[in-house]
């Protein structure tokens, strides 16, 4: 394994870095920040790539990510899906999706992404030659149902005798919030690894890691010149104030729709009350009492309701 010295020694810049100490800038759960590492650092691409596929270096041939960014260039669109496409040597479609905020349709998000991936073959060609086609979700939120693990893989498969019908197509998940489990980290190390730095929120946790695994020493100089370009931290910004926003008007709207609810409600029971009461033959002047009392409201908006 290569220490943090050896670290030092392969940037030529000890110095420096020494000095990286306290809380990131932005973690590398912010979409922006997590496109932006993967589509620099192909080296670091390529190790989560085998640690999620359970590949060697030596497997992967080529990488292209077929939906790259101009970093630091301003996204408009701030609600725009910064996932990463990508074709893994030549045959297998790859999307990646970085996704902490639970909007109640992972599920099928997930699945329109694999099958558009999928439906890529061009007029004339056999259905025989169509890629490969594989969705990844990173995700730091719970979804309803879902077994409780770091990793989930996922394909079409006979759920009386787990023959696969096809290896084509094939859905993982990387739960970020089930970090913690030993046997986790006995089983799959590297993935184990990856997960705790998309969790990283300081330079120290990330130093720590990058002792245990060669390629996340590679990301320490990436996660470096990203954290220190204004236009990528701009971004991140953006990218997070949107989320706060979105956050915060669900908040707004939940907040009013069950006032509305309450007062909704009050007013079907005030109605409920006094049909009931009318019906069993009490008097106008009972009912007001009644209301005033079990609604705490003045004689005039008693009077009012009825």
């Amino acid at each position: 394994m290569m220490g943090t010295t050896d670290i030092w020694e392969m940037t030529n810049d000890r110095q420096d870095y020494s000095k990286l100490t306290g809380p990131l800038p932005h973690k590398l759960t912010n979409d922006y920040m997590f496109k932006a590492f993967l589509q620099k650092n192909e080296k670091a691409l390529r190790g989560l790539l085998c640690a999620l596929l359970r590949l060697q270096n030596s497997d992967i041939k080529t990488v292209t990510i077929t939906n790259p960014i101009i970093l630091g260039e301003r996204i408009t669109d701030k609600y725009v899906v910064l996932d990463i496409n990508l074709l893994l040597n030549d045959n297998t479609i790859i999307n990646i999706e970085m996704q902490v905020e639970n909007l109640n349709n992972w599920t099928e998000r997930s699945l329109t992404y694999l099958c558009k991936n999928y439906d890529q073959l061009k007029t004339g060609e056999d259905y025989k030659e169509s890629k490969k086609a594989i969705q990844i979700g990173i995700l730091d939120f719970n979804i309803d149902g879902f077994p409780k693990e770091l990793f989930l893989d996922y394909y079409l498969i006979n759920r009386k005798t787990n023959h696969i019908y096809s290896d084509k197509v094939s859905i993982l998940v990387l739960q970020l919030n089930h970090l913690g489990n030993e046997e986790d980290e006995a089983s799959m190390p590297d993935l184990y690894h990856w997960a705790q730095l998309f969790c990283a929120e300081t330079w120290e946790e990330i130093i720590m890691l990058a002792d245990k695994n060669k390629e996340i020493s590679e990301c320490i100089v990436t996660l470096k010149e990203l954290s220190e370009d204004e236009r990528i931290q701009l971004e991140c910004e953006a990218r997070e104030k949107a989320r706060r926003d979105a956050v915060a008007r669900e908040d707004y709207v939940f907040d009013k729709g069950v006032k509305h609810g309450l007062e909704l409600g009050l007013e079907r029971g005030i109605f409920n009350l006094i049909s009931t009461l009318k019906d069993l033959g009490i008097s106008d002047a009972q009912i007001i009492d009644t209301l005033m009392e079990k609604y705490n409201l003045t004689r005039e908006e008693a009077e009012q309701k009825l």
